[in-house]
């Protein structure tokens, strides 16, 4: 990232104290220990010859002249990224993308989402997995961007954008018996079924969704295994082991299960899964709407139709960005 081409360690650990407060939380961004942050906190303070925060509070908070200096730096960090791409779009090439996608759009999406931008960039690093992991390494600057189901709204300095708005499914093994007429099927219904709920790990993007409708609806549901990887959940489904809530998406991901496995759509009130595009405030704004707009594309184009074929039924409406359909 420019910021580490440009700021030592120091200043960006700096940064971090100023907008959490906490050396800990800071420390583990850089992969220090609380001691060696703080030993580097101390060498800018000695270099500079100035206290940047008062140590005794809590959370810790900048001085005074801690105060004015990372307003200088953030705004001077801002001018820098925005020089150099000015430069770049001159050039009209970025010289680097790091981003971060969902596990469940690793088939459908990012093998087409590369092969199409890879003539925009430089090079391409690319990384997968839930929206707290994609979140954590945002945080951590191992990617510039992220395809997220959580909005991750407690980091305000980010930007965002609503892609895709997906209804959710419940996933049954195949043929499994739930009463007269899956159409008119009810939550209670699901809830009294034979097979426990396998729900998803609760600080995952999918985890707090299915957990905060549960709990703003009343709704109970009798199963205590929870698992934050795709397949594990699908092969449990397709053996009959249990059956779970997840975006229709995930069935793309692993074409195999779905002979074994009958998504159905939810009862009323439905759940949809919202997706995010999150970068930091100084990542390109051309770069942040073009990808974007190849995001939407390629969901409208190669996504949308494939769920359609694969589960056979009308499963929800479905919001894509400018677009429903």
């Amino acid at each position: 990232m420019l910021e580490d081409a440009v700021y030592t360690h120091e200043w960006l650990l700096f940064i971090s104290l100023c907008e959490t407060g906490s050396m800990k939380e800071s420390a583990e961004l850089f992969s220090l220990s609380t001691s060696a942050a703080s030993r580097a906190l101390k060498r800018l303070e000695d270099t500079l010859e100035v206290t940047l925060f008062d140590r005794c509070s809590k959370p810790m908070t900048p001085t005074p002249d801690g105060k004015i200096l990372y307003s200088r730096v953030k705004t001077a960090m801002k001018s820098t990224r925005e020089a150099l791409e000015n430069v770049r779009e001159k050039n009209s090439l970025h010289s680097e993308l790091k981003i971060g996608f969902l596990e469940s759009m690793s088939l459908s999406i990012v093998p087409q989402f590369l092969s199409n931008f890879k003539t925009r960039v430089g090079t391409i690093t690319c990384l997968t997995g839930s929206s707290d992991r994609l979140i954590e390494r945002l945080k951590k600057h191992d990617v510039d961007i992220i395809v997220s189901s959580d909005p991750a709204l407690k980091n305000t300095d980010w930007k965002r954008i609503l892609m895709i708005r997906e209804p959710s499914v419940a996933l049954f093994p195949k043929g499994i018996y739930l009463g007269e007429g899956r159409k008119n099927l009810s939550w209670n219904q699901l809830s009294l079924c034979n097979l426990p709920f396998i729900n998803s790990y609760g600080k995952s993007g999918r985890g707090k969704l299915v957990n905060n409708f549960l709990i703003t609806y009343g709704i109970q549901l009798v199963g205590r295994i929870k698992v934050d990887n795709l397949a594990i959940k699908l092969s449990m489904v397709a053996n009959n082991s249990g059956w779970t809530i997840t975006s229709p998406l995930s069935l793309l991901n692993y074409p195999a299960f779905t002979k074994d496995i009958d998504a159905i759509p939810l009862p009323a009130p439905g759940m949809e899964r919202r997706i995010y595009l999150i970068a930091n405030e100084l990542f390109p704004q051309d770069l942040f709407e073009d990808i974007a707009k190849e995001v939407c594309k390629l969901y409208s184009a190669s996504v949308l139709p494939s769920l359609k074929t694969l589960c056979h039924q009308n499963i929800g409406e479905f919001h894509i960005r400018q677009a429903t359909f």
